[in-house]
């Protein structure tokens, strides 16, 4: 299974309050880094919760902010050490890096995915990965790129499939609430089979935890049809909630309170939009059986 929490929260509490603490002393990044003697990109990671931290690093760093409070000094230690531990995708570094794949965002979304307690996602022109079968998954990444060899898409696959199990985690499992544009029940992934198989899954979510709604091509134009987004929320108030947007260049994350807000009142006018969870149902079996 994979773990109820991951290094997200940890590293990005971390780098908040290192980002704080300079700000504080009122330095800039470059000069940190010539006092460290690093580089101004680990400085930046750290700061941004990306980077892995390391504890000479940190209390370094606060030596150098000047921080003597020892109660402040031990939550940060504390946060680097919560920081330095491996996530369930680090063993899939091998597929989910590299350059020519266009995945190397990939890692930090499965890592914030462990740390969040509810996701909102709109998605239009295929089923999420969350949802999807392991069919599914093989038919799509081989569409996605030719650069894929077969022992790389089976690697990305089982790394689809172990993500999912947020869903499953004990004793709290990721809220799912998901909007599915109708234009991805349409399109034949994998083929007929491979759509059956994937038609029943959407069926068969029933878990409390989990909520699909479609948004039927017959109710038009919608506020989101430049592209799909995933909210993260995270239980703890000071864990900004951020957005997530994908696109063929790779993931951007968006932390700003106002790129949130937006895209969370965008996610409501998608639901509302959208069919109930009930009628959503009642439309997939009728693509289902469309399809026998």
């Amino acid at each position: 299974m994979a773990p109820i929490r991951g290094p997200a929260v940890p590293r990005r509490r971390l780098g908040a309050e290192l980002r704080r603490l300079r700000d504080q002393a009122g330095l800039l990044i470059g000069q940190v880094a010539d006092q460290l003697e690093c580089s101004t990109s680990k400085i930046s990671r750290l700061e941004t919760g990306k980077g892995i931290p390391r504890a000479r690093d940190v209390r370094d760093l606060l030596t150098l902010y000047a921080v003597s409070d020892d109660k402040i000094r031990e939550r940060l230690m504390r946060w680097a050490r919560e920081g330095q531990q491996q996530g369930w995708w680090e063993k899939y570094s091998d597929v989910l890096r590299p350059a020519k794949l266009r995945m190397d965002h990939l890692d930090t979304l499965y890592a914030l995915e462990a740390d969040a307690t509810t996701i909102r996602m709109f998605q239009s022109n295929v089923v999420p990965g969350l949802l999807q079968t392991r069919e599914y998954a093989r038919g799509l990444l081989r569409t996605l790129s030719d650069r894929l060899d077969i022992a790389e898409i089976d690697r990305l696959v089982e790394v689809r499939m172990v993500r999912q199990q947020v869903l499953s985690r004990s004793p709290d499992p990721l809220r799912l609430r998901c909007v599915l544009d109708e234009t991805a029940l349409l399109r034949p992934v994998g083929g007929p089979d491979v759509m059956r198989g994937q038609l029943r899954r959407l069926l068969e979510t029933d878990r409390p935890n989990v909520t699909v709604q479609i948004l039927p091509l017959a109710s038009g134009p919608h506020p989101a049809m430049i592209g799909p987004f995933v909210v993260l929320e995270f239980e703890d108030a000071a864990d900004r909630d951020l957005v997530f947007v994908e696109s063929h260049a790779g993931g951007a994350y968006l932390e700003q309170p106002s790129d949130v807000e937006f895209h969370e009142d965008l996610f409501r006018k998608c639901e509302r939009a959208a069919l109930s969870p009930a009628k959503s149902a009642r439309l997939i079996s009728a693509r289902l059986e469309a399809l026998v």
